[in-house]
């Protein structure tokens, strides 16, 4: 019994990793990746060339491998003139997700887009390394963009763009804000994945798909009220006091929560006096082992 028992522990050990180290195709009934799989592939328009070729090693490991292209591109493809954009795509990946893209239409990105913006985020800039339709990922896989660990480097694709955010009047360096406080550091130096998993990223405080304007009155961060509800999600009980000491994304000044902003001040002080007072000592040290070595 105990042989039966260690041969099927064996075989379903084996089948695991030889599943694992298997090689998985996507779905492609109608072989339109006998064309479409070919690089350069391009098609001409009035409004110049469109790229037609679809990257196989991205599509082999997609959300969406086992969804037949016929799903989303209709099954006579060559026959429907959609014009692919931002805009159109969103509508596409709406139809099924549906939560989703009813969230994100009354989201700041999503009302950017149907007014004609096609700078703001849609579906694929969020969910796909290569902001390609066909490689989107799945949220909870690691290398995912949408993965806690790695929302805060997808946002700031655009919100690390200093150019682009000055043209919307946002001046401050959320990511490099984000990453100097508590929250980055405790998601960048998490010593384990739960860890990382467990400190608050951009949607833990601004939402997912419903990304309001912060100055929204709807906004999760905007007044007091509502950011102290966001902040009590994960530090329970804290309430107004503890959310009248968040900096957000701008840094302590004078006027701005000047307690913590002269605290910085004193402890750079003295942190530098103290460093330098040990360099000083090191060096004089040194000199005077150094002269009696040579007297000797």
């Amino acid at each position: 019994m105990r042989k039966v028992v260690l041969a099927g522990i064996v075989g379903l050990a084996a089948l695991g990793i030889w599943l694992v180290g298997a090689q998985v195709y996507a779905v492609d009934e109608s072989n339109c990746l006998q064309c479409h799989g070919k690089p350069g592939l391009k098609k001409k328009t009035p409004d110049g060339e469109i790229d037609l070729y679809v990257k196989v090693e991205s599509l082999n490991t997609a959300a969406h491998r086992f969804i037949d292209c016929t799903t989303c591109h209709t099954t006579n493809p060559h026959k429907v003139e959609t014009p692919l954009t931002k805009l159109s795509l969103a509508q596409k990946c709406g139809s099924c997700h549906q939560y989703e893209y009813k969230q994100h239409l009354q989201s700041i990105h999503g009302e950017q887009l149907a007014q004609g913006n096609t700078e703001v985020a849609t579906c694929v800039d969020c969910h796909s390394p290569e902001r390609d339709p066909h490689g989107v990922m799945r949220v909870l896989e690691y290398k995912a963009p949408a993965y806690k660990k790695n929302i805060a480097g997808t946002c700031a694709r655009c919100h690390g763009d200093e150019q682009l955010m000055k043209s919307y009047g946002i001046l401050e360096k959320v990511y490099e804000s984000y990453m100097r406080s508590f929250h980055g550091k405790a998601l960048q130096l998490g010593t384990y994945e739960l860890a990382q998993l467990d400190a608050a990223t951009c949607t833990n405080c601004h939402g997912v798909h419903d990304i309001k304007r912060a100055s929204d009155p709807a906004s999760l961060v905007a007044g007091m009220d509502n950011l102290a509800k966001t902040c009590d999600q994960c530090h329970v009980g804290g309430g107004s006091g503890l959310a009248s000491g968040f900096l957000g994304h701008r840094e302590a000044s004078p006027d701005r929560i000047p307690v913590a902003h002269y605290t910085e001040v004193f402890l750079t002080i003295l942190t530098t006096s103290v460093v330098g007072l040990g360099v000083l000592v090191m060096g004089t040290a040194t000199i005077r082992y150094a002269a009696n070595r040579w007297r000797e």
